[in-house]
C-alpha cells in the first residue's frame, strides 16, 4: 500500500484534497450503496453507478440521474483509487460501452472501454 493508506482512505483524501467537495463524501457513498456499486478491497476502491452514455454531461455529474439497469450502457466513476490492474479487472466483470469520470472542477472525461482495455495490455 502506498503511504500505508488503504485505497478507500486514498480515495477519501483525494475527494477532499482541494477543500470541501460540493457533495459530502458520506452522501455520495450512501447514494452509490443504494443506486450504484461500491467495491473496497486491499487493492482498490471504486464508487460508481450505471449511466446512459448518450446522457448530457451534467447527468453524469449529478446524483439525481439514475437509470434502469437494462437502459444503462456505461459507468460513471464517482471515486476510485488503488491498483489500475485491479480496477480494470472490475471493469472486465461489469462490461459497458463507456466509462466516464471527472477530476475536480474539470470537464467530464469519456473513455471507450475497448480503448481502455487496449491500453492496459
Amino acid at each position: 500500500m502506498m503511504d500505508g493508506m488503504s485505497p478507500y482512505l486514498r480515495a477519501h483524501a483525494a475527494y477532499h484534497r482541494d477543500g470541501g467537495p460540493w457533495i459530502p463524501w458520506v452522501d455520495a457513498l450512501d447514494f452509490h450503496l443504494q443506486h450504484g456499486v461500491v467495491i473496497s478491497t486491499p487493492e482498490c476502491f471504486i464508487m460508481a453507478r450505471r449511466v446512459v452514455a448518450a446522457w448530457p454531461d451534467h447527468h453524469h455529474l449529478t446524483l439525481c440521474a439514475v437509470t434502469e439497469e437494462d437502459a444503462a450502457d456505461g459507468w460513471h466513476v464517482w471515486s476510485a483509487a488503488g491498483s489500475l490492474d485491479a480496477l480494470l479487472e472490475i471493469a472486465r466483470r461489469h462490461p459497458s460501452r463507456e466509462i466516464t469520470f471527472q477530476r475536480r472542477d474539470e470537464r467530464l472525461h469519456r473513455v471507450g472501454v475497448e480503448r481502455l482495455m487496449d491500453h492496459a495490455r
